[in-house]
């Protein structure tokens, strides 16, 4: 086997036959990168024929002044179980980035599963990961304890996924909870719609990520991350990109509550004229229930009409697709507005669209790996099981040495 650079071309060769691929070791990441003046290559390792049979998309991160780091987040993309493939390209690899005087250090998160879950519970262990985690602390790697809300430099280790692989959007969400089957198949109530945006609306998507920073420990979103997740819609296109944004109509609102008004009042129109029953004073009762709820709905709409006027942006999310994941990778929200997403609208839609294009893996990304109430994410968790799908867990971050007093005084092993 021989490493080696390899060319855009191959690179992307490669990768459309990867099993599994995340967007930091996608070639249009790549591109995006590239424009943003990030220094990066594409590394391989060939058989003797010349047939690729692993690579890894590495960037440069420049360090305290003088130094690099490289970096392969996600990657490298390796058929792990094989040995000779994976210490041919790690030692390749460290060859290769030695030769490059001023670069301290490498690190990389690979999509190798660490165990294997049903729903939060672990079920067994992964072999292949526990052999790979010896073969790499044999060339002097070791795995960086902390998790992204920690550091805001790791990766995430844990997400939650749910694979719906050949099913239609209603087989799918048959397989859903109670609650939030429910909710997936209403459509358009409280006066919300939901529209996909386009690259240069970017920054509907800002101000309301900005707005979910100001209630939570979320960082906020650098110029260069808005720049680089605008670059890749461009790049990726609309068959690959996602912008959802769930709009909130206080007039739509307002038309959908005098239409049940006026249900309810024909309705209870006809229950006046029919012999007193348990069942027809029990109905009555509950419409004039009704009537008192649509009241304070129908009020609460005005108030907000007045005060912040009509199609109010107030829920979305980024999405891309990644392989066979459509990866939910960022969201947004208006807590102000949050009664009326009641039924996961940009959720669903996404969720929806997955089903009708084939997706295989419906993907909601980063959780923090902790499973009782005191997680700090610990209501999105719940709101993810309810997809009843799956924990998947990676090995996690390793950084390894290339000039070892270096990498230490420079700090470019934390």
């Amino acid at each position: 086997m021989q490493f080696s650079i390899l060319s855009a071309t191959e690179y992307a060769e490669f990768t459309a036959h990867v099993p599994r691929i995340f967007l930091p070791q996608l070639p249009e990441y790549a591109q995006v990168a590239h424009k943003q003046h990030t220094e990066l290559e594409f590394l391989g390792v060939r058989d003797e024929k010349g047939t690729i049979l692993g690579a890894g998309l590495v960037t440069y991160q420049p360090w305290k002044r003088f130094f690099r780091r490289a970096h392969m987040i996600y990657g490298p993309l390796l058929p792990w179980e094989n040995s000779d493939v994976v210490t041919a390209f790690f030692e390749g690899l460290l060859a290769h980035l030695r030769q490059k005087k001023n670069v301290v250090a490498v690190r990389f998160n690979p999509l190798l599963p660490r165990a294997f879950y049903q729903d939060i519970t672990s079920t067994e262990e992964n072999p292949t990961a526990h052999r790979i985690d010896s073969l790499l602390r044999g060339y002097g790697a070791h795995r960086l304890g902390k998790e992204f809300y920690e550091q805001s430099d790791i990766q995430i280790r844990y997400i939650y996924t749910k694979v719906i692989e050949g099913m239609s959007f209603e087989e799918a969400t048959a397989t859903l909870s109670k609650s939030l089957r429910r909710r997936f198949h209403n459509e358009g109530r409280y006066g919300v719609t939901v529209r996909f945006l386009k690259p240069e609306e970017f920054d509907v998507f800002v101000a309301l990520h900005e707005s979910t920073e100001e209630r939570t420990t979320m960082s906020d979103m650098s110029a260069h991350s808005q720049s680089l997740y605008r670059g890749l819609m461009e790049e990726l296109g609309p068959e690959k990109s996602f912008l959802c944004v769930a709009y909130f109509s206080p007039t739509r609102y307002i038309s959908q509550i005098d239409e049940e008004r006026e249900s309810l009042s024909s309705r209870l129109e006809e229950l006046h004229t029919r012999a007193q029953t348990k069942a027809r004073t029990r109905e009555i009762s509950q419409i004039h229930e009704r009537f008192t709820t649509l009241e304070s709905q129908r009020e609460r709409a005005c108030s907000v009409l007045e005060k912040f006027g009509d199609d109010i942006p107030f829920n979305s999310a980024v999405s891309f697709l990644s392989g066979k994941d459509l990866i939910l990778l960022l969201g947004g929200m208006d807590k102000r507005f949050v009664e009326f997403g009641r039924d996961y609208p940009v959720e669903r839609a996404m969720f929806k669209w997955a089903c009708d294009n084939g997706v295989s893996i419906y993907n909601t990304f980063g959780i923090s790996g902790i499973f009782d109430e005191s997680a700090p994410d610990y209501p999105v968790l719940k709101f993810k099981r309810a997809l009843n799908g799956q924990v998947e867990e990676f090995v996690g971050t390793y950084v390894l040495p290339l000039r070892s007093l270096l990498a230490h005084a420079t700090g470019a092993l934390n």
